[in-house]
């Protein structure tokens, strides 16, 4: 891939170009060019001709950096399937230029001018600096923006290379595909079940009908002895999804190593990350399924932080806001407490697009704490 657009002008990631193991489907995006991925082993792979070939049609497209259209027909609808919220790039692009600071004022900029929202004649620098190698489909569409007056542009070519991606990669969620069991058509890629030889439909009543219900049958177990002598997490339904869904992986605390309950792929990779995942109805209930966290009525580290951004973004963000909760609010850890800054994309919001928030490390221990016991009572 890198060998055959090493020549190629337009702005590219070859290097970038890898499965994701929640993706939501068999393909793999390079620029507008989709590569099936095929599972052996429990690995993912690709067949070589079609990564050549799909490096070779990107490479062929004619480029031209000053033949530029207008970033700004950007409202395109939102889709959620397999439970991950996406947009098109033109929206992306939008948000990551807003997240800079240079949509309507450079970080740069004093806040004074910021409020104001003043534009800065530096902004595509600024904007260059902090995310010249944001990709998407192994592109690098911010090397290529353009700032005149008060409108961002993009090359023509790239423009329809994204174009192109959005519209294959929503036909793809857009295809009903049979349940392997009964043959029932999905109506989104929610149906989708990672195995060991690739993916399976397999619908909720196929689910419901083939695989047990977790009773926290393994409450207090060891995840080293049950990961050894089993049983496997395919046999049960995923303990978080509210719709039947089998699982794919034993979660566990790594805090106290305790046995939690078996997920599917796309909650396991939500709870990992921590980001999303107290947005889940019943999620502090489930994270204290662990007996340690809950003798000590505390939440696992990495959930520490997401409950505070949680509470921010529930009680200090505009309302409106669709920006995910880890973008929504971000912090820095200081001497006695965090600063918080509380962001909102939403243009009816721009005049408070940033609050400055400060919690002290009482206040912080406060929150989490009724986070807990909120939890614990629910449960109840």
């Amino acid at each position: 891939m890198a060998d055959v657009t090493r020549t190629c002008p337009i702005p590219l990631a070859p290097e970038r170009f890898r499965r994701k193991d929640r993706a939501p489907h068999d393909f793999v995006f390079f620029g507008h060019v989709p590569v099936r991925s095929y599972k052996h082993a429990g690995q993912w792979q690709f067949m070589p001709k079609d990564v050549l070939r799909a490096g070779r049609t990107v490479a062929e497209l004619p480029w031209d950096p000053e033949d530029l259209v207008c970033l700004e027909p950007a409202e395109q609808e939102a889709w959620s399937p397999d439970g991950f919220t996406r947009t098109g790039w033109r929206t992306e692009i939008r948000r990551v230029i807003d997240g800079a600071g240079a949509g309507s004022g450079c970080c740069c900029h004093p806040p004074q001018a910021a409020a104001a929202q003043q534009p800065c004649h530096t902004a595509p620098d600024c904007l260059l600096r902090q995310y010249q190698d944001y990709t998407i489909a192994c592109t690098l569409p911010v090397r290529a923006l353009m700032r005149a007056g008060e409108s961002w542009m993009i090359p023509r070519t790239l423009a329809f290379i994204l174009d192109q991606r959005d519209e294959v990669e929503t036909r793809f969620h857009a295809a009903r595909q049979p349940c392997d069991g009964c043959g029932a058509l999905s109506p989104d890629g929610s149906w989708r079940t990672p195995t060991a030889t690739g993916w399976k439909i397999i619908c909720p009543a196929c689910a419901a009908a083939s695989l047990r219900r977790y009773r926290r049958e393994l409450q207090g177990a060891a995840y080293a002895c049950v990961r050894e002598h089993g049983p496997s997490p395919a046999n049960f339904l995923c303990a978080v999804c509210e719709t039947a869904r089998p699982a794919t992986d034993w979660d566990h605390c790594h805090a106290h190593g305790l046995i939690r309950g078996p997920l599917c792929v796309s909650c396991n990779t939500m709870e990992g990350q921590g980001k999303e995942f107290l947005a889940r109805p019943g999620s502090v209930q489930y994270l204290l399924h662990c007996d340690g966290c809950r003798a000590q009525r505390s939440l696992p580290p990495h959930h520490r932080l997401a409950a505070l951004r949680r509470h921010l973004h529930l009680t200090r963000g505009a309302q409106g806001c669709d920006w995910p909760m880890h973008m929504h609010v971000t912090l820095e850890e200081a001497d006695g407490g965090y600063d918080f800054t509380v962001h909102c994309s939403g243009s009816e919001h721009r005049a408070r697009a940033v609050r400055s928030v400060r919690l002290t490390h009482e206040e912080a221990e406060h929150v989490l704490s009724h986070t807990v016991e909120e939890g614990l009572t629910q449960e109840a």
